[in-house]
């Protein structure tokens, strides 16, 4: 009752059409904390900060199917991204839209579903299924994946394909990696390709394909996948990468592998190996990583974190974080917590990041 009263409240923002569907929720997600950076330099102290989407970015959407009858559906998701501790939205930031995190229309059926538009990529969703800390807190695998440059989170004007998954319930990373800590499913395959949308030399500027399989079976889970994005010159940034989990029930261990090569031929590689025990109702999450990058003088970091997260309800929990990078002399890697980046003051420093928050899923 109360998710219909708000699918109301943004009627105006939205075609009444939408509201005819058969099946229309409106979801989100609010988190906010208190943090303490130290980015370790000569002429910086740790800073005090409030900042939005410690555990998970702050976001909006909108999503609905229609059933169109002998098992086909329409679906549709709208998703944009908010800043809990200034009230802004994406489109408030440069070079962002309002619709920066999913702007998806497609068709479901048995043959799984096709959608049309700007949505995750396959490689992105699947390795945050075997990140032990879901894409949020500090040192989870985005420091890989976004701060490293590792895998690209999404892509724009292209076609997306999930296949229905062969064995059991399926539980994808998105639109909540977290949501995903129960390893039930089956044989998942998704892939995308976008266009460029050229028509002069080189025609595949700007093309971008990728495809990713995920296992879930028991208490087990692997995942596999590959990524090719075309620059400007048609030249392709290669993504590649596997990862592997087992649940224990209350304690469950994660590994992820990942492999990326740019259009110059530089390589960047990560390792993490991360773990969770669940304590009283809450859960400690574990995780290290390491990131190298073959360039000049050979960068390097280890990356560490430890996290707490504590659930007052099925929508609400409390979290502390901390976390670490370590970098070589020739190393410059910051340690992430989801929407949030703890940079080295400088080449060689080691960045640190704390926080304590709350987030609210609706």
């Amino acid at each position: 009752m109360k998710k219909s009263l708000l699918a109301v409240a943004v009627a105006a923002a939205l075609p009444a059409a939408a509201f005819a569907q058969s099946n229309v929720t409106l979801y989100g997600i609010m988190d906010a904390g208190v943090g303490f950076n130290d980015r370790d330099g000569p002429n910086t102290s740790n800073a005090m900060v409030v900042n939005s989407g410690y555990q998970s970015t702050s976001r909006l959407g909108v999503r609905g199917s229609e059933d169109l009858g002998g098992g086909l559906r329409a679906t549709f998701n709208l998703e944009m991204g908010n800043r809990v501790d200034e009230g802004i939205s994406d489109s408030d930031i440069a070079g962002r839209t309002l619709w920066q995190r999913r702007s998806v229309v497609g068709l479901a059926g048995g043959f799984g579903e096709v959608r049309l538009g700007r949505d995750y990529t396959p490689g992105f969703s699947a390795a945050g299924a075997t990140d032990v800390m879901g894409y949020g807190l500090f040192g989870n695998w985005l420091t890989y994946t976004a701060g490293a440059g590792g895998i690209t989170t999404r892509a724009s004007n292209a076609i997306w394909y999930t296949s229905p998954s062969f064995g059991n319930t399926k539980c994808m990373a998105m639109p909540a990696p977290t949501e995903c800590n129960a390893f039930s499913g089956g044989l998942t395959l998704s892939a995308f390709y976008g266009t460029g949308e050229t028509d002069v030399t080189p025609k595949d500027a700007g093309d971008a394909w990728g495809l990713a399989v995920v296992y879930r079976g028991g208490p087990a889970l692997a995942q596999i996948h590959y990524q090719e994005l075309n620059d400007a010159a048609g030249d392709a940034k290669k993504e590649m990468g596997a990862g592997l989990g087992w649940n224990f029930g209350a304690f469950r261990v994660t590994t992820n592998y990942g492999s990326t090569e740019t259009p110059a031929g530089v390589k960047t590689k990560g390792l993490s190996l991360g773990a969770g025990i669940r304590v009283g109702a809450g859960e400690i999450l574990a995780q290290v990583m390491q990131i190298k990058r073959d360039s000049a003088g050979d960068p390097k970091a280890t990356v560490m974190g430890l996290a707490y997260v504590h659930p007052l309800s099925k929508r609400t929990n409390l979290y502390a974080t901390y976390g670490m990078a370590r970098n070589n002399d020739a190393g410059s890697f910051a340690v992430l917590a989801s929407d949030n980046s703890v940079a080295p003051a400088a080449v060689g420093s080691d960045p640190k990041g704390f926080a304590v928050g709350v987030r609210h899923m609706f």
